[in-house]
Parts: C-alpha cells; structure tokens; sequence
C-alpha cells in the first residue's frame, strides 16, 4: 500500500469517528425531566412574558410525564382535556380523553417501564388560555435504546387549570445535531494493523460537538479536531475536519433509512485531495459500525474498505 492510501486510511478512520451517528428508535410514550432552561434555538423575545403562567404549564407537564413513567393511564389521562387529541410517533391517532386512557393502558400493558426527558425549545401564547410549545422528547422503553422526537403540544387552561388538548410526537428525517448527542464520551476501534480513539464533548450552548481524535498504523499517527453542526442556511448536518499536521476536510450528511450517508471531500497535508462516501449503520446504542466506499486519492479510485466496527469506552 503506498503512502498516500496508507495516510487515506488514517484519515478516514478518525472522519468516521468523528461523524458517526444514530437512528432514532422507535419508542412511544412521553417524558420525564422537563428542561427549563433555554434551548438551543429558543426564541428570546418576550421570554419573560407570563412567568406565572409559564412555571404553571411547566409544573403541569412534570407532572404529566411522572404519570405516564409511572405507567399509570388514569392521571396521564386526567392531565388532558375531555376532546384531546394525541398523535404517537408511528401517526397512530386517538381522539378524547376515554380513548387515549384506553391507548396508555394497552401501550403501558406491553411496555411497563419508560424513562423520559422533554426538552422544550420555544413556548408561545397564542390567547389569553392557550399556548403552544415545540421541542424534543427522549424515550426510552425498559432496556431498548432510547428514541428521540420533535413533540407539539397545545396547553389549554380550563377552569384555572392547564392541560393537554393537543400532543403530536414526529419521526422526523431531517438530521438534527441532537441526533449524535449519544456520541459524547470516548469511543475506539481497532484492526489487526490500526487503531483510533476519538472523544466528543459539546461547545458552547449545544451549537456544536467537537471531537478530538488520534488514530495510529504501526509507526505512523495521526491527530485532530473535528466540529460537527448545523448549516444555518440548509439545516444540513455538516462536519469540518482539522488535522494536526495542515489537512482539513468538509463533508455533509444524508439519512437514508436505517443507514446514514457521509459524502466528504478532504485536502491533505501534502497538498493531495480525496474523497469518500461513508455509511454508518447503528447497532446498538453503544456500537455502530462504518464503512468508507468509493473512495479516490487525486481522483484515482482507490476502492471500497469492509465495515469497521466502533464501541463506546466505558468508564470503570
């Protein structure tokens, strides 16, 4: 292998390291720790408006959520009004307060246990008794990897009281920098003749996760930064890569199913370019595996590699 594939290899590891993610699963249910500090995106305007109000739907939604992990339908039901409507994640539909009681009890008969988190991101009032929330919700079912959605609730007071009218759970495909937020912590791989060791952390307010990776092929290694974001103009999930020695890379990210599609394009230290599609399929929330295909070195096509497999390093 000449030094150039040699040097492809290295950086390709540590590109797919750094950009590895995750399906969301698919998990029903609502919430658990209601996040009541600004979310990334959360608009600013008018956030001080109605602070009893506010805290009321807050504690009222806690409430809720402590209902439903408790698995129990009748006051998860209590907390929504008589014409309800609740939309689960697969569109499943139930209208009125009786049939969504009817849908918690079965659902909780096969799915007992739930650990939940909601993480709100914007809360308007839309009248002098109602409101409308958006943010993402985290659920997990007993021992399956946990599933995040994009939820909207419609609050409506009545008789001095909030409660739910409305509760909608998406599935979306949009790529969203909440999806790799599994990632933080300190992942590796190893082959018979390389190995890699990558860290994720968040910066700043969750605009970004940077990861520091270092990969090494029996005398050689290689080290860098790599960030990971949102474009703001596409909402695209993009990553920039940053090595130790000059060669930087970009590339962006596709869902495509059960699998995710990483195109990149780099510029090495010694002045070569590459490019290479990456495909990352989730195993569990622990393992993930990826394998780089198409890949060229100054447009010569250089083939496609085996997956790889890549586990969290779990503290002892």
């Amino acid at each position: 292998m000449g030094a150039k594939q040699t040097r492809l290899l290295l950086v390709l590891a540590g590109v797919a390291l750094a950009i590895g993610c995750w399906t969301i699963g698919h998990a029903g249910g609502l919430q658990a720790q209601v996040t009541t500090a600004p979310q990334p995106g959360q608009a600013k305007a008018g956030s001080d408006d109605r602070p009893a109000d506010r805290a009321a739907i807050r504690e009222a939604l806690k409430d809720f959520v402590a209902a439903f992990e408790k698995g129990d339908a009748v006051p998860a039901a209590a907390h929504m009004t008589s014409g309800a409507e609740l939309m689960a994640p697969d569109g499943t539909t139930s209208h009125g307060r009786e049939a969504i009681q009817k849908a918690y009890a079965e659902h909780f008969a096969k799915y007992p246990k739930h650990k939940v988190m909601v993480e709100p991101e914007s809360l308007r009032f839309t009248s002098r008794d109602t409101a409308l929330e958006e943010g993402h919700m985290t659920v997990t079912r007993g021992n399956e990897d946990p599933g995040t959605y994009r939820y909207v609730v419609l609050h409506v007071r009545e008789d001095g009281k909030w409660q739910i009218a409305v509760l909608r759970n998406d599935e979306s495909d949009q790529a969203e920098l909440r999806d790799l937020e599994w990632l933080i912590g300190k992942w590796e791989a190893k082959g018979s003749d390389a190995q890699a060791q990558t860290t994720y952390e968040w910066v700043g307010n969750k605009a970004f996760i940077r990861s520091q990776f270092t990969v090494r092929e029996k005398d050689k290694s290689l080290t860098g930064t790599q960030m990971i974001g949102l474009d703001p103009n596409t909402g695209d999930l993009r990553v920039w890569t940053f090595e130790a020695d000059g060669g930087y890379g970009e590339g962006s990210c596709a869902r495509d199913g059960k699998k995710w599609v990483f195109s990149s394009n780099a510029t090495l230290a010694d002045g070569s370019s590459m490019t290479a599609t990456n495909i990352l399929t989730q195993i569990n929330n622990d393992t993930f595996t990826w394998q780089p295909v198409n890949l060229t070195i100054d447009g010569e096509p250089v083939g496609n590699l085996p997956p790889v497999k890549v586990t969290r390093v779990k503290g002892k």
